[in-house]
């Protein structure tokens, strides 16, 4: 019997093992340090660790430059890129964002001193609603605080005005010193330090009438009274401001102690809400009369002395669009009323309750648009359409004369004269005035409208 030969599978003695298989070597930094350099887990773990720890923190470094960088754009870099230029001089992203906040606080404040007006002439929350966001100047007012494009292109044109004016005051030798920019506040809340003590006199209170208190047919600037007016600004020139309605019971006059201390309880509770509203130092407010005190001595020089203003005796019909402007046109040419249709078409209630008359009145008092129509037209000329913020003017002037002017008067014709020089210079080819487009992305809309007292 044969035996059979066993194999263990176990290599002959000498013989080497064959490689069944070759192992792929690794691939990659971070393999290959994980298998050459450490064969331990722990010591994998902590590779591992320290290159996760390094590319976060590159993701924070990153991080770091991108808000520094971005920080250094919002304070340093955009606040100094320019709006507008006026004959190389700069007006800057934080000079521009600084007015607007300005005004939204000082129309804010206006709005709801008329809300409180109101109120005290016990009017309902309906009746207010319906005389703010109806009757200009209000309703103009609302608008810009709730359109922020409509109110930045006011301000930045009126701080091209503003520059121009800087510009001339310094050509002529017009300078303001601090004691008058004293006076010029004291005049804003209707302060006089010299008015001599009066005695009171008791007026019977008038009764709440449906007759709109601010027209919006442009008129001649109301007396002076002693709330400070919205702005003093070429589309407001003059603002028509409001009235403080009389008492029915007598009151004390404070003598001039007591009516000193009122005015500086009020002006440092006006300047404190534009400080805290606008966040504005005392300098910015300050340099915005400053700004007021430079155009009213601008009047007076385009004025050399003369002390005469021009009066018109017109009537109008206000409406809403320039195809029934032309309608109304129309009309009249075939011979119908003015009267008549003044009456049934007029947005001005006021004079259209009247025929459509205005009587006489101070062309300064006007919008600029309506004082250059009816300064221009021709006696009895029916003209029109004239495109104003209040809707589509059909006008015709009877009488034109000039008249001496004192008081108010006087301080609305040199206004005018400002405005007429500023577009006259504006359209010089010795002027150069461009407005960016950056100033569209610029326009705060704080402090927010906030009417106390009223529904809204």
């Amino acid at each position: 019997m044969s035996k059979r030969s066993q194999t263990t599978g176990m290599p002959k003695p000498g013989q080497s093992k064959k490689v069944v298989e070759k192992k792929e070597e690794p691939k990659g930094a971070l393999q290959r340090l994980l298998k050459t350099d450490y064969e331990h887990k722990h010591e994998r773990e902590a590779a591992i660790q320290r290159l996760v720890i390094l590319g976060v923190g590159l993701v924070i470094g990153i991080a770091a430059i991108i808000f520094v960088a971005a920080l250094l754009v919002d304070t340093l870099i955009t606040p100094n890129q320019a709006v507008a230029t006026v004959n190389g001089t700069t007006i800057t992203v934080a000079q521009f964002e600084n007015r607007v906040r300005l005004e939204r606080a000082i129309l804010n404040n206006q709005l709801n001193q008329a809300v409180a007006l109101y109120r005290q002439f016990g009017a309902t929350d309906d009746q207010i609603n319906q005389q703010l966001f109806s009757q200009a100047p209000y309703s103009t007012w609302l608008n810009e605080m709730q359109v922020p494009d409509q109110l930045g292109n006011r301000i930045i044109n009126e701080m091209v005005d503003d520059e121009l004016v800087r510009q001339q005051a310094a050509e002529r030798g017009i300078t303001v010193t601090a004691e008058e920019i004293d006076a010029e506040i004291q005049d804003y809340f209707g302060f006089d330090p010299n008015a001599a003590d009066a005695t009171a006199e008791p007026t019977v209170e008038p009764t709440l009438t449906p007759t709109p208190f601010v027209s919006p047919t442009p008129s001649p600037v109301p007396t002076s009274t002693p709330t400070p007016p919205p702005t003093a600004t070429p589309e407001f020139t003059p603002a028509p401001t409001v009235t403080a309605f009389p008492s029915a019971t007598p009151t004390n006059t404070p003598n001039a102690t007591e009516r000193a201390d009122q005015f500086n309880t009020q002006r440092e509770d006006f300047f404190s809400y534009l400080r805290r509203a606008a966040g504005l130092g005392d300098s910015e407010i300050r340099s915005y009369f400053e700004t007021q005190l430079l155009r009213s001595k601008l009047g007076e020089a385009l004025m050399e002395g003369k002390t005469t203003g021009l009066w018109v005796n017109a009537r109008h019909i206000l409406v809403d669009t320039p195809e029934l402007a032309q309608d109304v046109i129309d009309a009249l040419n075939n011979g119908e009323s003015f009267a008549a249709l003044a009456t049934q078409l007029s947005t001005d209630t006021g004079s259209g309750a009247r025929g459509g008359e205005l009587d006489w009145s101070q062309v300064s008092g006007f919008v600029t648009e309506f004082g250059e129509a009816v300064t221009t037209a021709e006696i009895g000329a029916i003209v029109g359409p004239v495109q104003t913020e209040f809707g589509y003017h059909i006008i015709q002037v009877r009488a034109r004369e000039e008249r001496e002017l004192e008081g108010s008067e006087l301080d609305n014709e040199q206004t005018r004269q400002v405005n007429v020089y500023l577009d006259d210079l504006r359209a010089a080819e010795t002027t150069s005035v461009e407005i960016l487009d950056a100033w569209t992305n610029h326009v705060p809309t704080s402090p927010a409208l906030s009417l106390t007292g009223s529904s809204n």
